[in-house]
This record gives C-alpha cells, structure tokens and sequence, in this order.
C-alpha cells in the first residue's frame, strides 16, 4: 500500500509530500521533507499505523532541503538512504550545501528547512542509473533524470514512479510546471528525462509537490514539456532586450501567475505554487543557463 504523507510546509497543506511504501522489509519513503516538518511526518505516519522506526529504506530523488533534509533524522533512526552519485558527497558532508543554500535563503534557513546534519557514510547506498534494490516484495529500479538538478533520480517499482522534481509540479489540480531552481537547471537534460519517464509508461506517478498523478501521465508529461520550452524561450527573449535580474523576478512573477490562473487556478492555489517553488529562483537559474550553454542567443559572447 502506499500513503501520502503531507509534511505541512510552513503549516500549510499540500506543498510537499512523502510517499510511503509498506513492504515487507519494512517501510519505504520517497523523499523526506525538510528538517523542520519532520515532526509533523512522524505525526502523519502515526495516524495511519505506521510508525516512523519502522523506516528501513529512504529512496532520495535529489538533495535540495524541501526533500532530503530530514535525511539525518531517518538514518538516526537505522533508515538506509539511496542517493545519486553526485549527491552523496552532500549528505555525508552537507557543509558546502548549507552554504550554497545560505547564500539564497539567508536567515530564512532555519525558519524553511529546520537543521542540517550529516548522514554516517555506512548507511548511504549509490543509487546509479539503472541500479535496481530490494525493498520488501519490490523491486525499485533507479534512472538518472537531470535537468532540474544534475543528481537527480526518479524511482520506479511496477507501473508507479516516484519522480521528484523533473515529473513537475503540479498543486490542488492546477496545471504542471517544470520548477527552474540554481545552480544546474539544463533544458536540452530536462527533455532528455522527460523521454525517458514518457518511456516507463507509468500508470500512476507520485510527485514531492504535490502527491498522485494517476491517469493522464502523457498529458501531464506534455504539459511540463511545454512550459519548459515556452518558459525558457521567455527568458531568452527578456534577456534579449536587456532585462536586469531586478527586473525579471517580478516580471516573470506576474508571467507565472497569469499562466497557473488560465490554467484554472485561483489565486490562493497560485500562492501555494509559490510556496512550493518560488518564482524567483526561476530567474537566478534562467539567466546562469542562457549565459553558461547559450550566450550567443542572448547577444553574449562565448567565453
């Protein structure tokens, strides 16, 4: 059986969320929120009989904090936790992590994400692509997918996919969206993954932002597909006419907005967009891929 487990991101409902597996080894989650929802996930858990010690395997799809923060919670607790090659290193030594992240969250660290602490290296497995581990009765193989981050894994076990952040995002019923965050946003490695997820011909995906996308997986795929080219080429073009990064975070802002409200979201599913991926990463990491893989598109030249 598998359970959605909200975390109450700064208690609100349905922003981030963790996937649990009963298996017969235990339980398995996908993800596992930042540090400071912890609580509320072991709370979550114990309403539905599962108790977190339980917890036998944490399946990571990358190591931003909104899904791998309370890592070191579950592994003080015996979890093991399967991670991409490249982001290992980060776990076991979060340091250079909470620096990058400090750098664009500034005293809000604590307030979002809770605290950060290292995960023993004995209890970090490699999850490489096409590496498949036992959990229980299921099999759960591992796939490369970046684009949204460069240590990026989506999961499969059967016809169901766990897949992060490069499957969308996608709040209370309103359309999916790729989530452009710094420093490894890649639109040509984004495509590439959304081929191979269309090629796993999923029946159900569970999604971090936010929960089951059952049905329709060909549409929702081609929804996100669609707005990381339309958005991308929108930045290019802003960029093209010499638009500042002072101006562009509220310009894409509104550009964003309006798209989730013809979409069919009102405005308060707009703010938990928001909430779940703010819009003005979207511009730091916009600008750091036009200028690093296309500056001759945006009148810059090559270095």
């Amino acid at each position: 059986m598998v359970h959605i487990i909200d975390t109450l991101q700064l208690q609100r409902a349905k922003i981030i969320a963790v996937t649990v597996l009963e298996s017969t080894d235990g339980l398995v989650l996908f993800d596992c929120g930042p540090e400071s929802t912890f609580d509320n996930v072991v709370v979550g858990m114990k309403a539905i009989g599962l108790p977190v010690e339980d917890v036998r395997h944490v399946f990571l799809s990358h190591i931003h904090f909104d899904h791998a923060g309370a890592a070191w919670r579950l592994a003080e607790k015996g979890a093991t936790l399967y991670v991409h090659p490249r982001g290992a290193p980060h776990l076991i030594n979060p340091a250079k992590l909470v620096e990058s992240a400090t750098r664009i969250y500034g005293d809000n660290m604590g307030r979002l994400w809770g605290r950060l602490a290292a995960v023993p290296e004995a209890q970090v497995r490699i999850a490489n692509n096409g590496d498949v581990f036992t959990a229980g009765q299921f099999q759960i193989r591992a796939t490369d997918t970046p684009g949204h981050a460069n240590h990026h894994n989506v999961y499969q076990w059967d016809d169901n996919v766990f897949g992060g952040d490069v499957a969308g995002v996608t709040i209370n019923g309103g359309p999916p969206i790729p989530p452009f965050v710094p420093p490894e946003l890649n639109i040509e490695s984004w495509q590439q993954s959304l081929d191979k997820l269309r090629a796993m011909k999923a029946a159900r995906f569970y999604l971090p932002h936010y929960g089951l996308v059952e049905g329709g997986i060909g549409a929702h795929l081609d929804a996100v597909q669609e707005r990381l080219h339309r958005w991308s080429t929108w930045f290019r073009d802003q960029l093209r006419a010499g638009k500042t990064e002072a101006e562009l975070i509220p310009l894409f802002a509104k550009y964003e907005a309006d798209d989730l409200q013809s979409g069919g979201s009102n405005p308060d599913v707009v703010k938990d967009y928001e909430y779940a991926d703010p819009s003005f990463m979207a511009v730091t990491s916009s600008i750091r891929y036009w200028q690093k893989f296309h500056p001759d598109q945006i009148g810059m030249t090559a270095r």
